[in-house]
């Protein structure tokens, strides 16, 4: 399967790589995901929520997509609690 990569261009005109945070299913308890990730990504608990569903029903979702070092800091935000996540 190929994976697309997303990529913008910032104001010095270069083209910078976007990736993709995305967090698995796990056996966490519902309400600890969905505070952790209105944690890690200041994002409404409604959006969160949504996140924690696709991520529940279909075995994965994204959490956002940016650049390595925004995607990084949210990750370890998500790590704190365990979340099985990886960046792509």
């Amino acid at each position: 399967m190929s994976t697309k990569a997303f990529e913008k261009i910032n104001p010095e005109n270069t083209v910078i790589e976007l990736r993709k945070l995305i967090l698995f299913n796990s056996t966490h308890i519902w309400d600890e995901v969905v505070y952790q990730l209105e944690k890690a990504t200041g994002f409404d608990s409604l959006h969160c929520e949504q996140i924690a569903m696709i991520a529940h029903t279909k075995g994965k979702a994204v959490v956002k997509s940016g650049e390595d070092n925004e995607l990084e800091k949210i990750n370890l935000v998500l790590k704190e609690i365990n979340l099985v996540t990886s960046i792509e």
